[in-house]
């Protein structure tokens, strides 16, 4: 993991929604919305950055204005896994 040691501006932090305390948490949210936003890192990487439960990163997205960014890619991978696992249930029942 990299550390990264800031210096903001004076009033900064009053910008925020959050207290001094919890500032560093604060930032790599907004850092992870940011990323996200951008394309550059997927939904899931995304919630990881930013430390959140996975629902709640969404409801974050929706307070930004910013959309799921699931293209026809996404959709046939999903289609592709789901395939995957249905095969593999019928393999599988479970019997002895």
């Amino acid at each position: 993991m990299t550390r990264v040691v800031l210096d903001l501006p004076d009033g900064v932090v009053s910008l925020l929604d959050s207290v001094e305390e919890n500032l560093a948490r604060e930032c790599l949210v907004r850092f992870a919305v940011t990323l996200y936003g951008e394309g550059k890192v997927s939904l899931g990487k995304a919630v990881e950055i930013s430390g959140l439960p996975y629902v709640e990163f969404m409801q974050l997205l929706g307070k930004y204005g910013l959309g799921i960014n699931y293209t026809i890619e996404d959709f046939q991978d999903d289609l592709r896994v789901l395939e995957e696992m249905k095969s593999y249930g019928k393999g599988n029942s479970g019997k002895s």
